[in-house]
């Protein structure tokens, strides 16, 4: 239809909008024009002569309205029958009770629908006392599930009760209206009980803003759910747990704290300045983010005649009568206080994983004096939360005694000397690196992070010792590791970070590079390349930028809110939170929850909470599945057993699974109280360590696969005899010479 043709005529649809029916439309209009629209014909009529038929009375008031004739519907809103639908309730006795308070929603639902429809198709009177005849059956009995539909066709019967005020079923509808909301509403509550038997329908429906229009659409229960669940656990959190949180440890803010930060690259002694404090102390704390450094700093104590205790995620050694403790970053116990603590690789605050633990210690630690060990990059964000904390703090830099300097040349790892420490970003990496070495004569301490930390243990003392004279290592060696390493060799510029593969960043390669150069053993450290040294030389020259956010875990006050445990997490997840904190990721929690339900695990709050923070690589299938076995068997009153160790001859992944399993073993243990054997567990531990320090040191090779066309090394689960680089060459080769596929 023309622009010109649509602003002289109008079609059926248009008519039908005036209020026109089929009936008016044969009976006052003259026939229709049929006009061309997009290869059809349309029936339009002309406007004058539309406008002139309106002025029709029989137009307005249509013959046969009581006699089921259609009835066109007004354009105006159904003003009348929501004043009848008003005048009924407020004639109402009402009593403040839960139905009365739902029916009330009900009704408030009504008038707001009513007051905002327009003008729509007529009904027939038929139709209309069916609707309402439904509406007043509410009553006597209501079937919760039909509910919207009979509320729905009572709207649809507005346009009705606007033109029949005096009609006997207005009139009834009027005598009966409020009963019928409230019968409906004694069911409705009724249902809802049984359904929901924890939620509180009295605070529901007295809950200010209730939504009364989404009755209509999604019921009492998705109300329920999806707007006052968030809600009251929005109020409760908001009333439990501080926004900032800093003022979620009343007892570290009551106290004035001073601290000292220890500013410093790798390898400039700024863990050590700490040190001395601690040892001088007469009670005190140092958290690590490796139980590897944990121990080490117990030994470094106990030898300075300091009766120090241990407590990792793996192991406790608790001495009676201590007055320190070595512990990792998450175990700090806030309740007991100290004269002096020192946390050590702060710049940790913003891992997404575990930075937590390093803001709650630095907000909660209970102690007058806290020495901060972090990279210079950290400064700025350390000091707006000790700011914030009302607290005072020093900055006291450390600079490297021995230069750190770039190779100007790649450097061939054939080649290497002692001293060197080769860096690969890949388990198979190291592993094939290092059998290379000893294939040449060179033997090689190894170092990765699923290796035990017993095992990395002997590896680093075979080193310190000269038993071993080179290193080959994964950026595991960056974080603390104090060995006598002359040279950083860099095997590669790019790492996978579970993510994606990317480049390293500047902070990561001076994190590791400073290895390099230890203080009393040589007078400069180096820093080298086997490929693309200009990065790792830009890396080394770049300015790292300042942290820009503390990581913020969860509390345990989470527990107080009376509502879901799944429910409160995720709106825990979703509330906002002061700067410069972000929060924790607690997927890995909703998630385990999730599933532990799944599976029928039937657990209070605090125990689904308590599974939920046990350490393990969920995963991993089958430390998921040891997960759930200890979980059943603890259900069931059944003991928890320690894993038996692998039999016949097994390889080393199968070793490092197991290693895992006695972790997770003595974990789950701590969590719900289930004895351990310590004894048992240590040596099983010992054993495991001793057999895998075995293989990486004589039968190695027996545990790697090589490619059978180029000899390099495969993944240790990886199945085919050829890597995917000469798999993909075989294909495209036997693509081009068809003879040979046969070989």
């Amino acid at each position: 239809m023309s622009g010109r043709s649509r602003g002289r005529y109008w079609s059926a649809s248009l008519l039908k909008r005036r209020g026109w029916t089929q009936e008016l439309i044969r009976e006052l209009l003259p026939k229709p024009h049929y006009i061309p629209c997009d290869g059809y014909s349309v029936r339009v009529w002309d406007k004058e002569d539309v406008r002139a038929a309106e002025r029709d009375p029989r137009f307005a008031h249509p013959a046969g309205a009581e006699s089921g004739r259609s009835i066109p519907s007004p354009a105006p809103a159904a003003r009348r029958a929501r004043a009848l639908l008003a005048r009924a309730w407020d004639g109402a006795g009402q009593d403040g009770s839960a139905p009365w308070l739902l029916a009330g929603h009900y009704h408030a639902a009504l008038l707001a629908r009513l007051s905002s429809a327009g003008a729509g198709r007529g009904i027939r009177n038929s139709q209309a006392a069916a609707w309402i005849g439904e509406f007043l059956a509410l009553e006597r009995r209501c079937d919760p599930r039909h509910l919207p539909e009979i509320l729905k066709n009572l709207l649809r019967a507005g346009d009705w009760l606007e033109r029949h005020p005096d009609h006997q079923l207005a009139l009834e509808l009027r005598d009966r209206y409020p009963q019928a909301l409230l019968g409906a509403a004694r069911q409705v509550l009724s249902d809802f009980s049984a359904a929901q038997p924890e939620a509180d329908a009295d605070a529901l429906l007295r809950a200010p803003g209730f939504p009364a229009a989404h009755l209509l659409r999604e019921g009492l229960g998705a109300v329920w759910s999806v707007w006052y669940v968030p809600q009251a656990i929005r109020t409760s959190l908001s009333l439990l747990i501080a926004l900032n949180p800093k003022d979620e440890y009343p007892e570290a803010r009551a106290m004035h704290r001073r601290f000292i930060l220890h500013l410093g690259g790798t390898n400039t002694g700024k863990t050590y300045a700490g040190f001395q404090r601690l040892i001088r102390a007469k009670t005190g704390v140092y958290l690590a983010p490796l139980r590897l450094l944990a121990l080490e700093a117990q030994e470094t104590l106990l030898d300075a005649g300091v009766d120090c205790s241990l407590s990792t995620g793996e192991e406790e050694d608790f001495r009676e009568g201590d007055t320190h403790l070595a512990a990792t970053a998450e175990k700090l116990d806030l309740k007991r206080r100290y004269e002096a603590a020192v946390i050590d690789e702060c710049q940790m605050i913003a891992d997404p994983q575990r930075g937590y633990a390093w803001t709650r210690a630095i907000l909660g630690v209970l102690s007058p004096e806290v020495h901060l060990c972090a990279a210079p990059e950290a400064r700025q964000l350390l000091l707006r939360l000790i700011e914030s904390c009302g607290d005072s703090a020093e900055v006291v830099f450390h600079e490297r005694t021995t230069p750190l300097l770039c190779m100007s040349h790649p450097v061939d790892y054939q080649r290497v000397q002692p001293g060197d420490a080769l860096i690969t970003f890949s388990k198979v990496g190291v592993l094939s690196v290092a059998e290379d070495l000893r294939q040449s004569g060179k033997e090689p301490a190894i170092i990765y992070g699923a290796l035990p930390y017993a095992t990395r243990r002997r590896q680093m003392e075979g080193f310190l010792k000269g038993d071993m004279e080179y290193i080959v290592s994964t950026d595991a060696i960056g974080m603390g590791l104090n060995l006598p390493i002359r040279r950083i060799i860099f095997m590669e510029t790019e790492k996978f970070d579970g993510v994606e593969r990317r480049e390293l960043r500047p902070e990561e390669i001076k994190q590791i590079a400073g290895r390099a150069g230890r203080f009393g053993m040589y007078n400069k450290g180096w820093v080298g390349a086997t490929q693309n040294l200009p990065a790792i030389r830009a890396g080394l020259e770049a300015v790292v930028p300042p942290l820009e956010y503390a990581v913020a875990g969860f509390s345990d006050l989470v527990l107080q809110v009376d509502f879901d445990l799944l429910e409160v997490l995720t709106q825990w997840n979703q509330m906002p939170t002061a700067e410069p904190y972000r929060k924790l990721d607690i997927t890995r929690y909703i998630s385990l929850i999730s599933k532990m339900r799944e599976m029928g695990f039937v657990l209070t709050r605090e125990q689904e909470l308590r599974a939920a923070n046990i350490p393990f690589d969920e995963t991993e299938d089958a430390l998921r599945e040891l997960f759930f076995q200890f979980l059943h068997r603890w259900q069931r009153g059944e003991p928890v057993e320690q894993p038996g160790l692998p039999e016949d001859e097994p390889t080393l992944p199968e070793l490092e699974l197991y290693y895992r399993k006695l972790d997770l073993y003595f974990s789950f243990s701590k969590a719900f109280g289930c004895p351990v054997d310590e004894d048992r567990l240590y040596d099983s531990r010992e054993r495991v360590a001793d057999e895998i320090n075995e293989i990486l040191l004589h039968k190695l090779r027996n545990n790697i696969r090589f490619c059978a066309r180029c000899g390099k090394a495969l993944p240790l689960h990886y199945r085919g005899r050829l890597c995917d680089g000469c798999f993909r060459r075989e294909r495209k080769d036997a693509g081009r010479f068809p003879a040979r596929q046969g070989r």
